[in-house]
Formats: C-alpha cells, sequence, structure tokens
C-alpha cells in the first residue's frame, strides 16, 4: 500500500506544479494588462519589473491553487483509469476511496498551507507590489524630445526642436522657453544648433546650445515699460536636474491601513473598531438632537427633578408619564397646544410661570401629575415672535434634525459598507484555502470517471467548474459590499455550492458510474421513448 501511495502522489505532484505554474502565468499577464501603460517609456529597468511579477505572481497564487489542485486531480486520475491502473487497484480488492485518501491528505495539507501562506506572506506581497505599483505610476516618462513637438518633461521648461540628427545627441533649430520666474513666456532662448547628453548616471542633462540669442523681458521698478533686453552668444551651456526622472520609493506605512495588507487578527481588530464606531454614531444622535428642543429639555430636565424629589418622599404616585420630544415636537404645529390630561391625585398641583429677562422660568413646582406641556403664549411673549415665525422656527429645527439624522445615516452606512469590505477579506482567507479541498472532490472522482488523462478534457471540464467558482466568488462579493448579503457567508457560497457537485461524483465513482459515456443516454432515450409508444398505443386501444 505505501508503494501505492508514493506512485499516485508521485502522479500528482508534477501536473499540481505545472498547472499551478501555468495558472499563475495566465493570472499574472492577465492582471499585469491594467497597468501596462503605465510602464511604457518609463526605463524602469530589468530588476523593478521582476520585483513587480514576483510580488503580483505571490498574490495570484493564491487564486492560482485552487485551479491547479482541480486540473491536476482531474489528469492524475483519468491517466490512471485511462491506462487502467484503476482497474487494477479494485481488482486488487482496493477500494477507490482507499486510492483517493493519500492525495486527499495532500490536498489539506496544500489548504493548510494555502492558509498561512495567504495570512502571512499575502499581505507582505501586496504591500511591495502596490507600493511598487505607485511609485511606477508617479514616475516620469524618460526624456524623448521629437522633432516639431513641444516637450514640457523638465520642470519650468518647454523645449521644441525643429531636427534631430540620427545620432539623438545633435539637435537644430532649437527654441527653449524658460518659466522659472512663473511669469510665462517671457525668457526665450533660441539656438542654431545643440547637442545634448547625460551625466553623473544619467542624473543631469546638458545641452551645449550654438549661435544663438537670448530673450528676456522684465519689469523695471516704477515703470510701466518693460525692459527688454537681447544677448547674441556664439555657444551656451544648460544643465537640468533629471532628478523628476528617477523612481523614488514611497514609505511603505502609507499603504498599511488598507485591508490587502492585513491578515486575520489585524482584519478582526478593524472589524470591531467598525462595529464601536457604528454603535457611537447611532446613540450620539440623540444627544445632538435633543440641542434642538429648548423648551422640552427645560421641562425634561425639571420632571427628572420632580421624579426625584417624589421617590425621596415616598409618593404614593408613582406613575409618573413623561412626555415624548416627539409627540411634543409634532404638538408644536398645532395652533394652539393642549395641556395633557393626567389622572386625578389628592394633591394638586400648580406650575407657576413667571417672565425674568425675556426667558421663561419656572418659579414653582408642587407635583408632576397636573404638569402640562409648553404654554405657547409664554413662549409667544417670551420670544417677542408671532405664530407665524414660531412656526418657521418649529420647521427649521426640524430641518436641521432631519439633516442631522441624514448625515449620521449616511456616515454609518459608509462605515457599514466599509466593514462589510473587511470581513470578505478576512474570511477570503480561509474560503480560498478550503477551496483546495473543494476542488480535489470534483477533481479526483470526476477523472476517475471520465477516464482521460493529458491536457484536452482535463483542463476544459476544469476551466468550466473554475468560471463557475469564480462567477459565484465575485457575485456574493458584490452583494456584501451592497449590503444585501452577509459578508461572512458571501465568500463561501461558492464552496457550498460546488460541493455537493463533488461528493456526488465520488459516490458515481465509487459505483463506476458512466455518466459521460454517451451510449447510456442513447439507450435511456430509446427505452424512455419506447414507454411512451406503448402508453400511446394502450391508449388508443
Amino acid at each position: 500500500m505505501r508503494k501505492l501511495d508514493k506512485l499516485i502522489i508521485k502522479s500528482f505532484i508534477g501536473p499540481f506544479v505545472l498547472t499551478t505554474a501555468v495558472a499563475t502565468f495566465i493570472l499574472l499577464i492577465q492582471y499585469m494588462l491594467k497597468y501596462f501603460d503605465d510602464f511604457v517609456g518609463k526605463d524602469l529597468g530589468f530588476m523593478v519589473f521582476a520585483k513587480l511579477l514576483f510580488y503580483f505572481a505571490l498574490n495570484m497564487l493564491q487564486v492560482a491553487l485552487p485551479l491547479g489542485v482541480l486540473v491536476s486531480s482531474l489528469m492524475t486520475f483519468g491517466n490512471l483509469g485511462e491506462n487502467f491502473e484503476l482497474t487494477a487497484i479494485k481488482s486488487a480488492g482496493i477500494s477507490l476511496v482507499r486510492a483517493l485518501r493519500p492525495v486527499f491528505f495532500f490536498a489539506v495539507l496544500i489548504s493548510i498551507g494555502a492558509f498561512f501562506f495567504n495570512n502571512y506572506a499575502v499581505p507582505v506581497a501586496n504591500l511591495n507590489a502596490y507600493s511598487l505599483l505607485y511609485d511606477i505610476k508617479h514616475k516620469k516618462p524618460t526624456l524623448d524630445i521629437q522633432e516639431g513637438a513641444f516637450y514640457y518633461g523638465l520642470p519650468n521648461y518647454v523645449i521644441k526642436v525643429k531636427e534631430k540628427l540620427p545620432d539623438d545627441i545633435s539637435l537644430k533649430d532649437v527654441i527653449i522657453y524658460d518659466h522659472t520666474g512663473s511669469a510665462g513666456n517671457k525668457r526665450v532662448i533660441l539656438a542654431d544648433s545643440s547637442r545634448m547628453y547625460t551625466f553623473l548616471d544619467d542624473r543631469y542633462l546638458k545641452l551645449e546650445l550654438y549661435d544663438g540669442n537670448y530673450y528676456s523681458e522684465e519689469k523695471k521698478l516704477r515703470n510701466p515699460i518693460d525692459r527688454f533686453s537681447r544677448t547674441k552668444y556664439s555657444r551656451m551651456d544648460m544643465v537640468f536636474s533629471l532628478a523628476s526622472f528617477a523612481l523614488d520609493t514611497t514609505d511603505q506605512s502609507l499603504f498599511q491601513n488598507n485591508r490587502q495588507m492585513k491578515n486575520v487578527s489585524q482584519l478582526t481588530h478593524d472589524i470591531d473598531s467598525m462595529k464601536v464606531r457604528i454603535l457611537e454614531t447611532q446613540s450620539s444622535f440623540e444627544e445632538r438632537a435633543m440641542r434642538y428642543f429648548s423648551y422640552f429639555k427645560e421641562d425634561y430636565r425639571e420632571d427628572q427633578r420632580l421624579q426625584e424629589r417624589n421617590k425621596q418622599q415616598d409618593s404614593v404616585n408613582t406613575n409618573v408619564e413623561f412626555p415624548s420630544y416627539l409627540e411634543h415636537e409634532a404638538d408644536l404645529g398645532a395652533k394652539r397646544l393642549k395641556p395633557r390630561k393626567r389622572p386625578k391625585s389628592s394633591k394638586k398641583s400648580i406650575v407657576k410661570k413667571s417672565l425674568k429677562n425675556g426667558r421663561v422660568e419656572r418659579a414653582d413646582t408642587i407635583k408632576l401629575s397636573s404638569l402640562s406641556l409648553v404654554d405657547l403664549d409664554s413662549i409667544m411673549i417670551a420670544k417677542n415672535v408671532s405664530m407665524e415665525g414660531l412656526v418657521k422656527s418649529a420647521r427649521t429645527q426640524s430641518r436641521n434634525i432631519q439633516n442631522t439624522l441624514n448625515s449620521l445615516v449616511s456616515r454609518t452606512q459608509a462605515t457599514d459598507r466599509e466593514r462589510n469590505k473587511y470581513v470578505i477579506s478576512k474570511f477570503k482567507i480561509f474560503s480560498q484555502a478550503a477551496a483546495c479541498i473543494v476542488m480535489f472532490l470534483i477533481g479526483a472522482p470526476l477523472g476517475a470517471i471520465i477516464k482521460k488523462g493529458g491536457m484536452g478534457v482535463p483542463v476544459i471540464i476544469s476551466i468550466f467548474f473554475f468560471i463557475a467558482y469564480y462567477i459565484m466568488t465575485i457575485m456574493g462579493q458584490k452583494y456584501a459590499k451592497e449590503g444585501i448579503m452577509d459578508g461572512a457567508f458571501s465568500v463561501w457560497i461558492a464552496d457550498l455550492v460546488l460541493l455537493p457537485f463533488g461528493i456526488f461524483f465520488l459516490r458515481q465513482a465509487r459505483i463506476d458510474a458512466r455518466l459521460f459515456d454517451v451510449d447510456i443516454y442513447i439507450i435511456w432515450w430509446d427505452k424512455l421513448m419506447a414507454r411512451f409508444r406503448q402508453r400511446k398505443k394502450l391508449v388508443n386501444t
């Protein structure tokens, strides 16, 4: 049995390495084509491209691993079935499940390794890849002065060349506009010919100008007329710094807050922080809204003080009803507020109000049971406003409350959408690792059923299942980002949908079902049509 296990594992490892490498390369090329325009004409060098491809290859490897397991398992057991080795194994009394066991354990190890790789290696690779890509995007193209076109690559200078000789050094009819003073085209240099070359490791550009003129227009103090000067020269040298063309390295700490650069523990911490932030935003609405209820706030605070006083006196009537500030705000739209009817009590309550300094103040309060809502007449007298002004003020406050609520809702929704993205990134690390096991459960039994090896039929079937897996994953993530579906469940949809297919194929492989044999379906169709004709004959008779 050990020799058989070694034989099956060896036949699996070779196709697995090959198909994973090919899948990684294809995914890498497809991904890098999006940034192709950012690489053209920047003279990055081989090492920069090698680093960028290596980092993004590690990123693509997490997607290519399930595909590699699927294709290699199909090829391995397809070859065994095509060469009648599976038949020999079964004839020796070894079941198909026992033959699948060594490769299954190997797939489990791949899945565990994929989890640690996705959790620790991929975030570091993403940090290096995207920081380097950012530097490449912001790098200027190499110095390329073309004939008859204005060149704006040098800071504060514009150069136009009428003719450029084949040696890429000699130039004719050169015009240089000097914008160092930020005053427009007031400094112009003309040259009949020029020589252009770089020095000090391409850090500086030198232009040797011959037989030309230097024109300058400058303002004179206390004189409305500008001073114009022309200087004729036989040779003039100009040196330009090419520091802006160098590839600057950005501090990687600026990119560390992105969710793609974090592992499970860091993502969990950020998710919990966002939950707390959402709760704090929701709870702060009542506190912010209370400032717009100035009259109710006074009543509310006094009612609280009165309640405490009644508790201390062990009052018989302990059922004190507090007016809701929402009901109070609705009542302000009425023409006149009616006092709230309270249950009669043996102890009468008297609420005295007086006007002092243009403000309503409560002078004496005995009991809350007979407390009425805000006296509208007293408010209008205190504020010296009409009913129309009071209604207008109430509408303004209601609009302010609505704007505050809309702002808090928008902020909460934005934070919740961002939290869903972090939840997706967290559970995606687990689901992509588990996908290796699911793909093996599909590929190995299917290869035993098809009994076709090589790169033909297995690759076609693998592409079909991988596309289905990829589409379901993208759709689940999209629904989760929009808040339609839970983020933790969305990344598991593809695995949960494809797992029953793997179990079904395993069951069919154990009983040697001929799922892909055309003759079986032809016979089944003939039997169905014969039964249909027989029933039709019985009905006619």
